[in-house]
Order: structure tokens, then C-alpha cells, then sequence
């Protein structure tokens, strides 16, 4: 029935699983089995919604990010792996001062990840906050899902214009747009296609966000604070790197799996 229905193996087997309410290795081990008409039904339309191009995490509502499991649609970023990099360093970070980091601020959001990652593996304080209020609804659903919610809070802003002048952090976790205009036409179909535009772009530089953010931060940033930026390469390393430090920032870069500068980060003192 499904033969004119184009789709990988591995995403053909997790949307019968979904449409079918078996585990993946179930739906190997009864691939002779006969399934009712609704239910074929059901995952026909799914297949060729990725047949279409749609990608599979909005089919099946959900992505891995750090082992655990998060709700995503159409209104969040999904969460990408080379991501995983900046959790990992703020959770380093955070290991060596476990005393002195208690307020952490998770800028851009999207979907919640990092936010209620970094909240359950620490059980630290964590703001997330995000411009698009939608967005703000999934990572709210994340929270709960993840056991999180009396350990995160929520803040529909444009970046610190929302918060007061007086909220202070000891860690902020930046995942912000960072593609560049000219790029955008280079970008994967299916994330120009499905996934949230303004998620993504930076700007013309792609850096333009970033810029902003880092004019705000020091403002909201306790002595001796840590940024942890994600970004999109050297190019954008050079410019981010060198706003941070004629903010008196301290500054080191991470590369991903893939050799790409990934994460910068900051750390800032008062006298800096």
C-alpha cells in the first residue's frame, strides 16, 4: 500500500510506530502483520507528509536533545545535536562553582531544551525567555513534561527588554538567530520550508541579534558571570568574540563533532 510513498527506511518505521502505537522494534518484528484500515489510513497520510518534506520531527511531535524527549511543532526551532555543546559547557561551568551559579537565564529559548535540561540536571533557577509567545507555550508543556516547572520560569521578551534593571544572572545560555541573509537560500528545504523564519535569521551578518544581546548583557550580569553564546563558525566567532571583549569579557571558543566553532564563551567581572 505504501510503495508509491518515497521516504527512508528509519522514518517510515518511526511514523508506523507512532500511527501504530508500537515501539520501533515491535513494528520490525511484525512486518507481516496486518494492520486495521484507520490505522493505514493514518500512517499513509503521515508518509507522504514526509514524503512532502515535512521533517519528522513535526510528524511525530517529538525530538531527543541530551537523552531526553521534547515536544516540538511547527512554532520551535527543532533542537539540533551540535546544540548539546552548549549545555555541556554551562553544565562544566556550573560543576566548578556549583555554590556561586544559582540563577540561570536560557535567552531564545525556543522549544525549552536547554532551559529544562540545565534545570533538571542542576536543579538551579532557570528564566527561560523568548520573543515569540508561542514558542514560550511549548517550552512551558516541556517543563512540565520534564518535572521542571517549580525550577523554570517564563518571559515573553525582546531579548532584556522585558526584564528589570535590578535581575541580575550568574549564567546566561544564548541560542539566538544566527544565520545570515545571504545564507538563507543554502539552508536545508525542509528547514527553509517548515521551520519558524525568524528562529533562524540573524540578520544580514547573521550576527545582528547577537549585537544587540551583548549591548544589554553586562547590565544583567552578576560579577564574575559566564554568557555562553552558540553560533554559526569562525567568521561569526571573530565578530561575537571581539563585542564581547570590548565589553571586558574573557573569551574562549568551543568547536562542535564537526570542527565548526560552535560555542563562545564569556566570563565578566565589574572591574573588567
Amino acid at each position: 500500500m505504501f510503495q508509491n510513498v518515497a521516504v527512508k527506511r528509519l522514518d517510515a518505521i518511526n511514523i508506523i510506530s507512532l500511527a501504530s502505537d508500537m515501539k520501533n522494534e515491535e513494528v520490525l518484528a511484525n512486518q507481516h502483520r496486518e494492520l486495521d484500515g484507520v490505522t493505514t489510513a493514518k500512517i499513509k497520510g503521515l508518509l507522504e507528509e514526509r514524503a512532502r518534506g515535512k521533517p519528522l520531527a513535526y510528524i511525530t511531535k517529538k525530538r531527543e536533545f541530551f537523552s531526553e524527549e521534547f515536544y516540538v511543532d511547527e512554532r520551535v526551532l527543532i533542537p539540533r545535536p551540535e546544540t548539546e555543546l552548549l549545555v555541556e559547557e554551562g553544565l562544566k561551568i556550573m560543576g566548578g562553582a556549583v555554590d556561586r551559579i544559582r540563577h540561570i537565564l536560557d535567552m531564545g529559548t525556543g522549544s525549552g531544551a536547554i532551559g529544562a535540561v540545565i534545570a533538571k540536571k542542576t536543579r538551579k533557577e532557570v528564566l527561560c525567555v523568548d520573543i515569540s509567545i508561542e514558542a514560550l507555550r511549548v517550552a512551558q508543556y516541556n517543563a512540565r513534561r520534564l518535572n521542571v516547572s517549580g525550577k523554570t520560569g517564563f518571559l515573553c521578551s525582546d531579548l532584556f527588554n522585558g526584564l528589570r534593571e535590578s535581575v541580575k544572572f550568574d549564567m546566561v545560555i544564548a541560542n539566538l538567530p544566527y544565520v545570515a541573509a545571504d545564507e538563507w537560500d543554502g539552508l536545508m528545504e525542509d528547514v527553509r520550508r517548515f521551520e519558524p523564519k525568524t528562529a533562524l535569521l540573524g540578520g544580514r551578518e547573521g550576527t545582528e541579534i547577537y549585537e544587540r544581546f551583548i549591548e544589554g548583557l553586562p547590565g544583567h550580569l552578576a560579577e564574575g558571570g559566564h554568557v555562553l553564546c552558540e553560533i554559526g563558525g569562525s567568521a561569526q566567532a571573530a565578530i561575537i568574540g571581539k563585542r564581547l571583549m570590548a565589553k571586558g569579557f574573557t573569551v574562549i571558543s568551543k568547536r562542535d563533532l564537526s570542527g565548526i566553532e560552535r560555542v563562545l564563551i564569556g566570563t565578566w567581572t565589574r572591574s573588567s
